[in-house]
């Protein structure tokens, strides 16, 4: 499984960062046991000594990892797996009525707090707060962490959810 090149470059307008860098294989996923040798070796030779932020995220059948020159959260899962009732207690109400769906928040908040790292990440998933959704277009949506500045991150963040058939993946940076 991949994204098409159209759908990355939709994703490098919006988020947006053109020097994002999004790599993804099927034999990274947790059902094999060697998925993190596997991603880090990619990582290393796709980083050929730069400095820069990276993110990794796997769910059962696939893994994704991101490239980017400042702060980025990347998450990835099977849309099925995600829950109301995992969704409740991780999430306020208000958030799951306006998210356009319950995939597209449990991946904002796994990304969003991901690209908090080097900041003040919280404990909890339930401390992020994501809103402003914005739908791009039948795949691909935008949205924002609401309280960044409780993280003492930037306030200047964005991110976007895109909808495979099967998969849910969100892409989330701030700006330096």
């Amino acid at each position: 499984m991949t994204l098409s090149a159209s759908v990355i470059e939709s994703l490098k307008k919006h988020l947006p960062c053109s020097e994002l860098e999004v790599l993804m294989h099927t034999e990274w996923g947790s059902k094999n046991p060697d998925n993190r040798p596997l991603i880090n070796s990619e990582l290393m030779k796709a980083l050929n000594g730069r400095t820069l932020y990276t993110s990794i995220s796997h769910c059962p059948d696939l893994g994704v990892a991101v490239i980017a020159p400042s702060s980025v959260g990347v998450d990835v899962e099977i849309r099925e797996r995600v829950t109301a009732p995992v969704m409740a207690r991780i999430s306020k109400e208000e958030e799951m009525l306006v998210a356009p769906s319950l995939s597209s928040l449990w991946c904002a908040k796994e990304a969003a707090f991901k690209a908090l790292r080097p900041y003040e990440q919280p404990s909890v998933l339930s401390k992020i707060s994501i809103g402003d959704w914005q739908n791009i277009d039948s795949q691909i949506e935008t949205y924002r962490l609401i309280n960044a500045r409780e993280f003492n991150s930037p306030s200047e963040n964005r991110g976007v959810t895109i909808h495979s058939a099967t998969h849910t993946f969100s892409f989330f940076l701030f700006y330096s």
